[in-house]
């Protein structure tokens, strides 16, 4: 599973009651056009270490603003 597919599944997840799956392009932002706020991007986080098996800190992801800079950060991670 690519790792686009895979946090696709993950914001599903949390926002399943508020979200489809046809909002989530690689250009759709987390803040204007999927409605998060700071509690949806705390768990979210959550939800990617644990998806993932990698350690985040939000500082460190609390400023992407799409899924596609989001997918960008977690193969940049999961490379190392």
């Amino acid at each position: 599973m690519s790792t686009i597919e895979k946090l696709r599944e993950v914001i599903l997840k949390l926002r399943k009651k508020n979200i489809t799956a046809d909002k989530l392009t690689p250009e759709a932002r987390f803040l204007q056009d999927l409605d998060f706020d700071s509690q949806d991007l705390t768990e979210m986080l959550v939800l990617v270490e644990d998806a993932f098996k990698v350690s985040l800190e939000l500082s460190e992801v609390k400023d992407l603003p799409t899924i596609a800079a989001a997918v960008a950060f977690l193969d940049k991670k999961l490379a190392k």
